[in-house]
């Protein structure tokens, strides 16, 4: 017979419990990973409830602004403006918001995916969410915004569009030459180009004392030979996460204050005679048409009063240009206006009209 071992039990007794433990180990990762995934469930949840609530905080916002406050001039707006013109105003006022997003996103998550350590990258979410965009749709943000920004931002399209490609490439670890060529190379030969081309203008803003023109002008273009390289590996991540909290918290102001100013209805100057029989001159009340049913005419005046006029008293009327596009900056490139869109170039140039008496509040028709 074999002899038997004495220590054979003391040693299963201490090898058995080891499957125990690894299997325990993998029902708390798995556990992990289930919280995890309930969490960014969650998130994705709130946010899907947020984003269609934004669109209609901002019409609200401007249904308040344009009642100057008064809550029940509000609920008249509310009653008589259509839906459909508040969101096409909506659409065409914010339509650069896309592409700055886009590009923000796309261009802080190449940079943090650049410069920080290749562990650590699928733990970060600005790299993740920079990903999550495709190409094709920063290629058509890219078109976007050069048709609906203004001249004095698109520097700063080119340098985001040279730091998203730069660093795509830089990302993709392919040949050093590519990469020296689209990340050195290219740069400085667009900054140059951008520069000879913008001198000009560069030249007006600084005699005409526009610095902020001048800044938009001069610093994207030599930042792009920068922004196409990674950064030290200890601030990568405290410098993108600075600007992407700082673009979160500014992006709602800046998309308030556009669309506060956006007209919502066409103004409109209404001659309206209350005393046919009397030789006084007629009124002119410039403002904004609520309603028209079949005896009365319902308008908001320029100073936020309801007004409500019998169609018989109503003489004429006529739309008054919109003037609250005029540039404000007195600089040009090459002609162009630097507060224009390249849209504006491209289309055709408005009719010029002599500007009618009425929109100025005299009358047309005199006694």
């Amino acid at each position: 017979m074999g002899e038997v071992d004495p220590d054979a039990g003391s040693r299963l007794a201490t090898i058995a419990p080891a499957p125990a433990t690894s299997d325990g180990q993998n029902r708390d990762r798995q556990t992990r990973d289930g919280q995890t995934g309930d969490r960014q469930t969650r998130d994705r949840q709130w946010l899907l409830t947020v984003l269609p609530a934004a669109p209609l905080l901002l019409l609200l916002l401007r249904l308040w602004y344009l009642s100057r406050q008064n809550l029940q001039t509000m609920l008249l707006l509310v009653q008589d403006v259509s839906p459909l013109g508040l969101i096409s105003t909506l659409l065409i006022t914010l339509v650069w918001i896309l592409p700055l997003v886009t590009l923000v996103g796309r261009t802080l998550g190449e940079l943090l995916r650049a410069s920080a350590a290749r562990e650590d990258i699928d733990s970060l979410r600005l790299v993740r969410a920079g990903l999550r965009i495709p190409p094709w749709v920063v290629a058509l943000s890219v078109v976007l915004a050069a048709l609906t920004w203004q001249l004095r931002f698109l520097p700063l399209l080119l340098m985001m569009t040279l730091a998203v490609s730069g660093l795509g490439v830089r990302n993709s670890r392919r040949n050093p030459l590519l990469v020296q060529a689209v990340c050195v190379a290219l740069p400085i030969a667009m900054a140059i180009l951008a520069y000879l081309w913008l001198g000009p203008a560069i030249v007006s803003a600084v005699r005409q004392g526009q610095a902020g023109t001048a800044l938009l002008l001069v610093l994207p273009p030599a930042l792009a030979i920068l922004a196409t390289g990674p950064v030290p590996r200890p601030a990568a991540r405290p410098l993108t996460s600075s600007i992407a909290t700082v673009a979160v918290l500014l992006t709602p102001f800046l998309v308030g204050a556009n669309f506060l100013k956006a007209p919502i209805l066409p103004t409109v100057a209404v001659e309206i005679d209350a005393n046919p029989d009397d030789r006084t001159p007629p009124e002119v009340w410039i403002g904004y048409v609520i309603s028209v049913n079949d005896r009365m005419t319902t308008l908001l005046d320029q100073q936020g009063t309801v007004r409500f006029v019998l169609n018989d008293q109503v003489m004429s009327e006529t739309i008054c240009p919109d003037n609250g596009r005029l540039p404000t900056v007195p600089v040009t490139a090459h002609g162009w206006q630097v507060e224009q869109p390249m849209l504006s170039w491209i289309a055709p140039a408005p009719r010029q009209v002599s500007t009618d008496p009425r929109c100025e509040g005299r009358p047309l028709h005199k006694p």
